[in-house]
């Protein structure tokens, strides 16, 4: 295989989604790197055949197609992308199809009795990208987003406390839904810090007050 395809790749992505967008795919990437070689650690029966190659791949163009198209079923266009430059690179077909498929299934959540069972390439492409969304940054995000959206709404202590209850829902789901042992145990300190962030705010909200 060209030796040169995940340089290549990484600069196809930096080039597409520009300074910042590369900056949260190659996190991603490396949270993926970190994810493969735990599961490796593990060295049991359930421990997955991963393709780093194809792991870091997908990382680095699961989000490529954002650019120009949002995020609207972006895992199938980012996947047509990928196939796409990978092919006119010659790249293996045999890697073609795991960085496919890992890119259409990086946004499907597994049952829970299939967590641990059977992981692949894009389970591990799953937990790696919401290990950046379990963070006290993901708050300021999120209220950021809330204000772009509703521009005009006046945010009392009750609009703020039940906009943090949403995202503490949210912050509880993605950390239940997380594939892999370790990407639980990585984040697990900043889920329990986020968490007893906004119990204590949401717990001195409580008298609804003009922001």
């Amino acid at each position: 295989m060209d030796k040169e395809i995940v340089p290549a790749v990484a600069q196809y992505a930096e080039e597409v989604m520009g300074n910042e967008g590369f900056r949260y795919v190659s996190a991603v990437v490396a949270n993926c790197k970190m994810l493969a070689l735990e599961l490796e650690v593990q060295e049991d029966e359930a421990s997955p055949n991963i393709d780093l190659d194809a792991l870091s791949i997908a990382g680095y163009l699961h989000d490529i197609s954002t650019v120009a198209h949002g995020f609207q079923d972006h895992q199938v266009k980012s996947a047509e992308m990928a196939v796409e430059f990978l092919r006119a690179r010659e790249a293996p077909e045999e890697l073609i199809q795991k960085v496919e498929q890992a890119i259409l299934t990086h946004t499907t959540v597994a049952q829970p009795d299939q967590r641990d069972k059977t992981v692949t390439e894009g389970r591990i492409l799953y937990d790696a990208d919401k290990l950046g969304r379990l963070s006290g940054l993901a708050v300021v995000t999120s209220l950021i987003e809330f204000g772009a959206r509703y521009p005009n709404r006046a945010v009392t202590g009750e609009v703020l406390a039940a906009i943090l209850r949403h995202v503490e829902e949210r912050f509880i789901e993605l950390y239940q839904s997380l594939n892999t042992v370790p990407a639980r145990n990585m984040a697990r300190d900043k889920f329990n810090n986020a968490i007893a962030f906004l119990d204590g705010v949401i717990e001195h909200l409580n008298d609804a007050t003009p922001v």
